[in-house]
Order: C-alpha cells, then structure tokens, then sequence
C-alpha cells in the first residue's frame, strides 16, 4: 500500500475517532481487534484488509470513501452542511438548489439561513 494511501486513511481515521469520541479501545472492543492492529492503523505503520475498513466505516456511520479518499473528510462535511439546510422545510428550495452549487456557495447558503432564522425566531 502506497505510504500516501495510508496517511490518508489514518487522518481521516484520526479525525473520525476525534469527531465521535471513539477510542482505540473502543475499535478494538466493537470490532474484536487486537490492540496493535489498532494501534498500527492510528500511527499509520498498517493499513487494514478492506473488509475491516468497512467494518470501521459502518462503526463510524460513514461510505468507506471517507475513510480512503484524499477527500473524504471534506465530502462529509459538504454532506453534513446540505443535511442542515434540508432540516427546515421552508429551505427546501435552498437545500435544492444547493445540489449544483460548489461547497463555499453551501456555505454562504447555510450562514444566511441560519442568520434568517436567528433574526426571525431570536432566542
């Protein structure tokens, strides 16, 4: 496995255990893995059988794509920012429209929804 694959698998690794405040501890416990394996992957001296990094994706409720790919941390995010404007039905349009726009247009979207909404419904 190419050393660049394997970093990148272990940063977004890294990021996801961060994001859900899952341990190696917790890996090794849900998946039934040894410590080292774990540890291997995290230190980014291994790279797991492609089975296992499914398993890993499913624990971490991800496509397998986030964990291998170069963008696979910032494809969540994009993901996760869409989700936000489609929460409140009266953004429908906008979370339709946002399928064509590029991730800093998501972007602008969703801080002037959200400013909408503040200035509507102040707390």
């Amino acid at each position: 496995m190419p050393d660049d694959a394997r970093k990148i698998f272990q940063q977004n690794l890294k990021f996801l255990m961060n994001e859900k405040g899952i341990s190696n501890t917790d890996i090794c416990n849900r998946l039934s893995l040894p410590s080292a394996t774990v540890s291997s992957w995290v230190t980014g001296k291994k790279y797991p059988r492609i089975d296992v990094m499914q398993r890993l994706a499913d624990l971490f409720g991800v496509r397998l794509s986030t964990l291998t790919s170069e963008e696979g941390i910032k494809d969540l995010e994009d993901q996760r920012r869409l989700e936000a404007l489609h929460q409140d039905p009266r953004l429908g349009l906008l979370f339709d429209r946002s399928r064509k726009m590029d991730s800093d247009d998501v972007d602008f979207m969703l801080k002037m929804s959200e400013k909408i909404l503040r200035e509507r419904d102040p707390e």
